[in-house]
């Protein structure tokens, strides 16, 4: 009797152990997939975190890259604009053209436009072509 007691009892024992050892298993596999998923969340994060973002100074050469350059434009600009601008400025200013008021309203967007555009050559000899057009000015 105390044999089968025994052997009862071992055998009660080895399931509970077994069992045990089971639920222990699933339990630590479920628990390195958990731990899986946090480190590719964290991954993420970190990873969103430093990240690069275009600075001001990139985006300032990328855009300025991208656009074309008349060098002729600029190279005159810098040594003729003075010039050609005190001659519209003056042929162009409305104060000249008290008596018509279509033409003083003319010289006056002109004159704006002139006073816009000081430093491009190309765009001032543009409005002197328009000024000898609209104002009929004699350069």
């Amino acid at each position: 009797m105390n044999d089968t007691l025994i052997q009862d009892s071992l055998k009660v024992a080895e399931k509970v152990v077994a069992k045990t050892t089971e639920n222990n298993d699933s339990s630590n596999l479920w628990m390195w997939v958990a731990i899986g998923e946090f480190a590719i969340i964290i991954g993420l994060i970190l990873a969103n975190r430093f990240k690069r973002k275009p600075n001001a100074k990139k985006q300032f050469k990328d855009e300025s890259l991208a656009q074309e350059v008349d060098f002729n434009n600029i190279i005159n600009s810098s040594f003729h604009s003075n010039e050609l601008y005190d001659i519209l400025k003056v042929k162009c200013h409305p104060d000249r053209f008290p008596t018509d008021p279509k033409l003083n309203e003319i010289a006056e967007k002109l004159f704006q436009e002139i006073t816009k555009s000081k430093t491009n050559v190309k765009r001032l000899q543009e409005l002197k072509i328009e000024a000898q057009q609209k104002l009929n000015i004699n350069f």
